[in-house]
C-alpha cells in the first residue's frame, strides 16, 4: 500500500481555523480515483502543534507566525501572540508521520500558513525529499 499525506481540511473535516467545514476537494477526489491504490493520511500540522479549533487566523511575518483579527480588513495591520512553535511543533510531527508511513508525496492547502509549499509544513516537507502538491 502507498500512503499519501492529506491536509485534513481537503478530505472535509472541521479543522480550519474557523472551525467550519469546508467541501471535499474535487482534486483529492480526482487523485483517489486515479489511485485507488493509495491510503490518505489527513493531517492538521496546526492540529498536530497542539492548537484548537476554532483559533485565531494568522499572518506570517519576518518568520514569525502571529495571529491577527478576524476582521480581514485589518488581518495584515493586527498582529498579536506568536505561534510559531505551534507551527513548527505541527511540521515536525507532520514530518513523523509521513516517514513512519513512508510518504513521498503530500497533498496539501495551497493557502494555508502552514501547509502551502513555502508555509512551514510544506518548507520542511520539501526539505525532506516529499513531493508537495498544493491544492485549493
Amino acid at each position: 500500500m502507498n500512503y499519501v499525506l492529506v491536509s485534513a481540511c481537503l478530505v472535509g473535516e472541521e479543522v480550519r481555523w474557523h472551525g467550519r467545514k469546508v467541501p471535499y476537494s474535487a482534486f483529492v477526489r480526482k487523485f483517489q480515483k486515479a489511485n485507488p491504490d493509495v491510503q490518505l493520511i489527513p493531517v492538521c500540522p496546526e492540529m498536530l502543534g497542539g492548537l484548537p479549533t476554532p483559533r485565531p487566523p494568522v499572518k506570517v511575518r519576518h518568520g514569525r507566525v502571529l495571529t491577527t483579527c478576524e476582521d480581514k480588513a485589518h488581518r495584515d495591520e493586527v498582529t498579536g501572540d506568536d505561534v510559531t512553535d505551534a507551527f513548527v511543533a505541527g511540521a515536525q510531527a507532520t514530518l513523523t508521520i509521513a516517514k513512519e508511513n513512508r510518504c513521498t508525496r503530500a497533498i496539501l492547502l495551497k493557502t494555508s500558513p502552514s501547509c502551502a509549499r513555502n508555509g512551514i509544513t510544506g518548507k520542511l516537507l520539501l526539505e525532506n525529499g516529499i513531493e508537495v502538491i498544493s491544492v485549493l
